[in-house]
């Protein structure tokens, strides 16, 4: 090289962006989920509410990664396998239903599993040490539900892939107020459920672990 290139200063690298927050909008692709009318399905909104979701966690200050932003393919292995290589302080799933009233805020059910050995870990129960964390978090998005008049419940499920995950996980399902499913692609209704989300996360950081 010549003088001049090899005084030259390297390029800089930019540092790969680290997330807070991993944000999945379920189904996609083939997997069209709930069918909520005639003419609307669950993969649809749950991409409108990653989007609105992200917005807000980010207007808060929370680096936020959306794993399926289109309509693509992605089974329940790969997102956990993505979720957990960027090690984000958790996870939150998001679905839509027709049927019941306002949100349901899911945590991890795990089944019964010996130890795991040496430096293997059960797949079926990765989200095992962080269940804790994920209960803290889903108890974080109830009250602020329950703060916007929005009906809410806490449940346990085997909703993959929670189990799967390393870190904090929960799964969101929005269901309309009353009994028109159109609600869901409301923007104000959207928002409303999101920013309940985000305020959450952001209240809980320290516990989920700060800044990453």
């Amino acid at each position: 090289p010549t003088p001049a290139a090899a005084n030259a200063a390297p390029a800089a690298v930019p540092a790969p962006r680290r997330y807070f927050a991993v944000v999945d909008a379920s189904h996609g692709g083939d997997d069209h989920g709930e069918a909520l009318s005639n003419t609307l399905l669950e993969k649809d909104v749950t991409v409108a509410l990653a989007h609105s979701l992200r917005q807000e966690l980010e207007s808060r200050g929370i680096p936020t990664l959306v794993l399926r932003d289109s309509d693509a393919n992605l089974s329940v292995d790969q997102r956990a396998v993505y979720a957990n290589a960027d090690r984000a302080a958790i996870y939150i799933a998001l679905h839509a239903a027709s049927s019941g009233h306002g949100v349901r805020v899911f945590t991890a059910l795990l089944p019964f599993s010996g130890d795991d050995r040496g430096n293997f870990r059960s797949w079926t129960t990765a989200q095992h040490a962080s269940l804790p964390l994920s209960q803290t978090a889903a108890s974080a998005v109830a009250a602020e539900m329950q703060k916007r008049q929005i009906p809410v419940r806490t449940l346990a499920a085997p909703l993959r892939p929670l189990n799967n995950l390393t870190g904090a996980a929960i799964a969101v399902e929005v269901a309309p107020q009353g009994s028109d499913s159109s609600q869901l692609t409301a923007p104000d209704y959207q928002q409303l459920v999101t920013s309940a989300v985000a305020t959450a996360i952001a209240a809980t950081r320290d516990q989920l672990g700060g800044a990453q």
